[in-house]
């Protein structure tokens, strides 16, 4: 990395008074405003500088009315995903959403009716359960299995689950919060097994460029067979964008796709914000280098955190995620109830971290950290929850 970029990374920005979930709302989530905030999933570094300036030259227009998702965006988006992912993807199987969370919302309604079978695989990221209760369908659990290696897909499990009557499966690849980068053979075989089984498979992939290890990101898209998927895919992760509400369905079968443009023109929903897409459009074409130095920086992020813990408190579980910028904690070596050890880092190491079991009851006893943010953050972290595990 060059120096200018990790000075760039490394420089303090606060987000104190810009009415940000993470930093400004910590007494309301915490009970308290003095925490190192390591919780929400976006990042503390400024996104690509060729993103602010396009953003400021549309706002110096001055008008700001009803807008469509553009052809410039459109091959923005498809430039990266072939240029950085190997994905040819044609144009007009994408579909403007506000956002992916919004997306597997969207999915859930347009593509299943009440009482269908949905299959998740948890721990999972919270929205994943929600979609599935809302719209009154099956909740179908596929859980994770732990190893002494990390964590698995149980196939046989999946294959009796899929074989029941399950009509979606909603795949986090990579998957939050475990961290896993999903095998080439891993995915395929999902996709086999859905296609078997007659199950649409919709794939949220937001946190796809950030692939953390030598196993690169497989794009479902990518896989033989796969044109009864569905990838929701955004740049809103990747470049710190998430306030700006823009995101892809992409959806190969034109039956799919259908069913999902209505869902998204009845809820209004079609058309983007006019400064998400001029964001996105710039960072997929400005972003190269800027991404490959915060993947760089994260994966450091990561590694001092993996060593620092493994040296001075080794009862806490901490493995070297392979995808995303978040890491998963395991706390029950401590000894500790859930409950306990929640009042012990907010209460005594004084930092936030999202809550296990927000991700399901498989999440008890674990706690997730946000590494995309300059190291001051993370060192601080690391030192605090030392002190106060030392000082129990």
């Amino acid at each position: 990395m060059k120096d200018d970029m990790r000075a760039y990374l490394d420089a303090p920005v606060s987000r104190l008074g810009t009415d940000c979930e993470k930093w400004d709302r910590l007494e309301r989530h915490f009970g308290r405003g003095d925490l190192i905030a390591m919780w929400v999933a976006d990042m503390d570094f400024r996104t690509v500088p060729e993103v602010t300036q396009a953003i400021i030259r549309r706002a110096e227009h001055g008008i700001f009315g009803y807008t469509d998702d553009g052809e410039a965006s459109r091959e923005a988006e498809a430039g990266w995903l072939k240029r950085r992912h190997g994905l040819t993807v044609d144009q007009s199987w994408m579909l403007y959403s506000p956002g992916v969370v919004d997306s597997l919302f969207f999915c859930v309604e347009a593509l299943t009716v009440p009482g269908d079978g949905v299959l998740v695989q948890p721990p999972v990221y919270g929205p994943f359960y929600e979609a599935v209760r809302l719209f009154g369908r099956k909740l179908v659990r596929n859980p994770l299995v732990r190893g002494a290696d990390g964590w698995h897909m149980d196939f046989d499990d999946l294959e009796a689950k899929l074989s029941q009557g399950v009509k979606l499966m909603l795949l986090c690849s990579p998957h939050n919060p475990v961290g896993r980068v999903w095998r080439r053979e891993e995915l395929q075989k999902v996709v086999d097994l859905t296609r078997r089984y007659g199950v649409i498979l919709v794939s949220d992939e937001i946190h796809a460029d950030f692939a953390l290890g030598e196993r690169p990101q497989v794009r479902v898209l990518s896989l033989q067979d796969a044109d009864r998927c569905v990838m929701l895919t955004s740049a809103t992760k990747s470049f710190n964008l998430a306030g700006l509400r823009q995101s892809s369905i992409i959806a190969p079968d034109a039956e799919l796709r259908e069913k999902l443009a209505g869902a998204l023109k009845r809820a209004h929903a079609s058309s983007p914000n006019i400064f998400g897409s001029i964001a996105q459009t710039a960072a997929y074409r400005h972003g190269d280098a800027w991404m490959d130095a915060v993947v760089e920086y994260v994966r450091e992020n990561r590694d001092y955190v993996v060593n620092a813990l493994g040296e001075a408190l080794p009862q806490i579980g901490c493995r070297p995620q392979e995808g995303t910028y978040l890491m998963w904690l395991d706390f029950t070596g401590l000894g500790m109830g859930h409950e306990a050890v929640k009042d012990m880092l907010i209460n005594r190491a004084r930092v936030a971290m999202n809550d296990g079991l927000f991700f399901g009851e498989e999440g008890r006893g674990w706690f997730r950290m946000n590494l995309a943010t300059p190291r001051a953050n993370v060192t601080g972290t690391v030192e605090h929850l030392i002190d106060a595990i030392r000082s129990r």
